[in-house]
């Protein structure tokens, strides 16, 4: 828990401590000023006594509000922290994706010189083909492996192949989980951000209020 925190949640008597502290300051450059504080009337006493009570319960439920502001404020950081190391992971996923990938595909082997010649020769070698196998000078497995060679495929590459589709799908599987992951991150600065904004405006505003309750409770021991 960080300091703020300590303080405000442990806090009020310390804020009650700097308000009299202050409080005193006060009384002692009224002294010094010659200034002697006379006596209140009954009315006017009971109208402060009304609202020291009513300044005292706003400071009460404003400490309470600052309470909740700074666990909100120490969760969202946490969430924050844990938003950043999993957008960092990501990354490092997808880095290690790309690289992968980009292996991969530079130790695919050249295009055979089968694979790039016309379509006109590609059919004339399969009718020819073909004609072999119908006449029986060439064996099915051997019409598949001259239409194989042909097409410039063969098990291997085949198998590189697939192998490749699966990387490129698993590098951009990590692509989207890195944005996923950036934008929770950005999300929860946003988030934590304003809860630290707010945390500190009502402790602010917590002190404020003490120190007024405070002031008025000074006002009736120094006028009775």
């Amino acid at each position: 828990m960080s300091s703020s925190a300590v303080v405000l949640l442990g806090g009020l008597p310390f804020t009650l401590l700097a308000v009299l502290f202050l409080g005193l300051l006060a009384q002692a450059q009224s002294r010094r000023d010659g200034v002697r504080p006379g006596r209140l009337s009954a009315t006017a006493r009971a109208k402060l006594t009304a609202e020291a009570r009513e300044l005292e319960e706003v400071a009460a439920e404003v400490l309470e509000a600052a309470r909740t502001a700074v666990l909100l404020a120490e969760r969202t950081a946490a969430e924050l922290a844990a938003a950043e190391a999993e957008r960092d992971a990501a990354w490092q996923a997808h880095l290690a994706a790309a690289q992968v990938l980009e292996e991969a595909t530079e130790a695919l082997p050249p295009e055979t010189s089968e694979a790039v010649v016309s379509a006109e020769n590609l059919r004339e070698v399969s009718r020819a083909a073909r004609a072999a196998y119908k006449r029986g000078d060439l064996s099915m497995e051997q019409l598949r492996a001259v239409w194989q060679q042909v097409d410039g495929w063969d098990q291997s590459r085949q198998d590189r192949s697939h192998e490749l589709s699966r990387l490129r799908a698993e590098d951009a599987e990590a692509a989207r989980l890195y944005h996923v992951a950036a934008s929770r991150a950005r999300h929860a600065r946003r988030t934590a951000e304003v809860a630290r904004v707010s945390s500190h405006a009502l402790t602010q505003e917590a002190a404020d209020a003490a120190y007024e309750a405070q002031a008025v409770q000074t006002v009736l021991r120094g006028k009775r």
